[in-house]
């Protein structure tokens, strides 16, 4: 990995001449895949223009950003990991160790959905080419700018924006041409981007928007007539064994309970106490999008994606045991690195740093254990807006279909809901047994 950019160690003028001259801050580790994210490495991103006045601070909702404007305006320092200054809703780092984290996350949610996006015909349907018109595709909270690199490189004809709260770690020099970056908070509106794309793509920000509803509106007001939504987000409970079960969370009187879940659910806590909409996101993605006023209620569809947490799952089929294997290493990656991402916010809200050391252990040595086979769902919704003539049709799917992917095995355990009422009943099977009440804090 190359030297962190952030590291406290350097001079705020050795910062500023490494965001000027776009140094690398992030190698993406090898993963030993045949896709095309490996061997992408990172650098500082800038935006053609800026918006910011000379005092830091935005008149208007962007936050675009030059080569010569002091990236440290941005960012604060918390614990020994760097936050984003803009938005306090999202208090997860955006550091090196962050984005490693993230990079394998983005690998193991590509595994699962067998490509970059659901309703695969469509979007590319969506997006091929046509005479006279520019396809345009928008990735909201873009983390590290992966995917928003990866759609660029497969629709070469597109142009491909990628928004998030802090500076995106890409290397200038190998960005392709048709994507770039800007700095925002879309709490702030998004009204700059309205009707512009064809495809806008938001995952796992739930955790930083505060009304969750509004919001939508404001990103699905960025789609072109016919354009495509898709919303992807994390559940904030965990699932075990391959029947998906719920279990409690442990506490002094429920020592039979999961840390792991513990740990997810004070995460929750967490979040809702500095004012996030996760309820709100999780009601919403879950109930779908059919009821929607600018979308095509035809086109919505709803899913889960569960990744095991661990290689602990296997199949009859050996090529599918090696993806279920391979993802879970990577998944239990992601949630022993995200347990320290989380720390600076649970002490944010008043947890001593020795309880989350305490808790912190608990939860690894769980997930080490791949105690009960645990395993992360994502919750994904997706549709289409309104046409203004005929546009391509949504592909047929059942109520439980699996994804197809174009060059690996089928992933087993993602599975696609046609209907609102298939979408909220298995939302009512995966509640079953929950609604135990946290501890109260100290």
């Amino acid at each position: 990995m190359s030297k962190d950019f952030w590291n406290s160690s350097e001079s705020d003028e050795q910062r500023q001449e490494n965001f000027a001259t776009g140094k690398a801050r992030l190698d993406q580790a090898a993963l030993n895949l045949s896709l095309s994210q490996a061997g992408t490495s990172y650098a500082g991103s800038m935006a053609a223009t800026s918006h910011l006045d000379d005092d830091g601070k935005s008149r208007i909702s962007t936050y675009s950003y030059r080569s010569e404007r002091d990236a440290t305006q941005l960012v604060q320092e918390v614990d020994g990991r760097i936050i984003n200054a803009l938005c306090e809703q999202y208090y997860l780092p955006t550091d090196d160790q962050e984005w490693n984290r993230l990079d394998k996350q983005h690998i193991a949610i590509v595994l699962g959905l067998g490509g970059l996006y659901p309703a695969q015909e469509e979007v590319q349907a969506i997006l091929a080419p046509q005479d006279g018109e520019t396809k345009r595709i928008l990735d909201l909270g873009c983390g590290t700018g992966i995917w928003t690199i990866e759609m660029a490189k497969e629709f070469p004809h597109a142009e491909v924006v990628g928004v998030d709260l802090a500076q995106v770690p890409v290397d200038t020099q190998t960005l392709p041409p048709n994507c770039r970056f800007e700095v925002d908070n879309i709490n702030l509106g998004l009204t700059h981007f309205e009707a512009q794309f064809d495809v806008v793509h938001v995952r796992l920000v739930g955790s930083g928007i505060k009304d969750f509803s509004e919001r939508m509106k404001d990103i699905h007001n960025c789609l072109k007539p016919g354009g495509m939504m898709i919303w992807f987000d994390a559940d904030y409970s965990l699932y075990f064994n391959r029947n998906f079960e719920y279990i409690p969370v442990y506490t002094e009187d429920n020592r039979e309970g999961s840390w792991m879940q513990r740990c997810t659910s004070e995460l929750r806590r967490a979040m809702t106490k500095i004012g996030s909409d996760i309820n709100g996101m999780e009601s919403i993605l879950d109930q779908g999008l059919w009821n929607d006023p600018l979308l095509d209620p035809t086109t919505c569809r709803t899913a889960s994606l569960y990744m095991p947490i661990g290689p602990w799952a296997s199949d009859d089929d050996p090529a599918i045991s090696q993806l279920l294997k391979y993802a879970g290493a990577l998944m239990r990656q992601d949630a022993m690195e995200g347990m320290k991402s989380i720390r600076p916010l649970l002490v944010r809200i008043g947890w001593p740093k020795d309880t989350v050391e305490a808790w912190a252990k608990k939860q690894n040595e769980e997930t080490t254990e791949m105690k009960n086979s645990p395993l992360l769902r994502f919750r994904l919704a997706w549709g289409r807006r309104k046409p203004e003539s005929v546009t391509p049709t949504q592909q047929d799917t059942s109520s439980e279909k699996r994804s197809t992917s174009p060059s690996w095995a089928k992933y087993p355990w993602y599975f696609i809901y046609e209907s609102e009422e298939v979408a909220l009943e298995q939302t009512r099977i995966r509640n079953s047994g929950k609604g135990e009440t946290l501890p109260p804090m100290a």
